[in-house]
């Protein structure tokens, strides 16, 4: 039961937003349960041991599946196997190559990262998460910032829905490219577009906004920016949940 309630939680965790891209969890809970069991914790799950027998008959979905929730508690090695067992079965299998360019980017393996994202784009021309996640490690990184900028742009033309996330890569982007006027536009419109509910998010926006306001010499308005998103910051600390006790030896 305890397994149980664990894969529960972390079902939770990758349905409410998380940075690899799985749109519906289809692992049965009982099965996911039995598999995080048998991997065990983060620590020895590094090691180069073989998969629970149960994962070679999962289908690419369900091994993508998998793996975002290993990545989630931090199994980056073995979310990777899983991911990249997903497009060896399904090579055409657009989000799993942007979680492995997400893992890869974790790592530090920035061009690894680049290079997923690419066939990610390449497989699938219209998925949003493919397109914003190169162009946010472009942004990064200053590597093809042309090539991102005109990615996004048209990709921010056919998803009116991701706007706020994707404006805001696209003002790190125009920062890069040296035009901070347009950059503070983008900001200002993915705050705008944004959920209030999401503080830290809101928060890194408005930092975003004041280096675009200070690139432009506006130290009054960056200022501003900064103590909002510094506001936004405490809450988000004031609203967090106290961690467990610990249990009675």
């Amino acid at each position: 039961m305890t397994s149980l309630r664990a894969a529960l939680a972390l079902l939770a965790v990758v349905l409410v937003g998380c940075r690899s891209d799985v749109r519906e969890v289809r692992l049965d809970l009982t099965q996911a349960a039995r598999l995080l069991r048998a991997y065990g914790s983060a620590a020895s799950a590094r090691a180069s041991g073989p998969a629970p027998p149960e994962v070679a008959r999962l289908s690419p979905e369900r091994l993508n599946d998998l793996g975002v929730m290993l990545e989630r508690r931090g199994m980056l090695e073995r979310a990777q196997e899983h991911y990249r067992l997903a497009v060896e079965h399904k090579p055409g299998f657009a989000r799993a190559w942007v979680n492995l360019g997400n893992v890869a980017r974790e790592q530090g393996r920035a061009e690894e990262a680049l290079a997923h994202y690419r066939r990610a784009i390449r497989e699938d021309p219209e998925l949003f998460e493919a397109i914003n996640n190169f162009a946010d490690l472009c942004a990064d990184t200053g590597r093809c910032v042309e090539q991102a900028l005109a990615l996004l742009t048209a990709a921010l033309e056919k998803h009116p829905a991701e706007e706020s996330a994707g404006r805001d890569t696209l003002g790190r982007l125009l920062l890069r490219s040296g035009r901070p006027a347009e950059a503070a536009q983008a900001f200002r419109a993915a705050l705008g577009r944004g959920d209030p509910r999401e503080r830290a998010f809101m928060a890194e926006v408005l930092q975003h906004l004041a280096q675009a306001y200070r690139a432009l010499g506006d130290q009054d308005a960056a200022r501003s920016a900064e103590l909002r998103a510094a506001a936004l910051e405490q809450s988000v600390k004031a609203h967090r949940p106290a961690p467990a006790p610990a249990p009675s030896p």
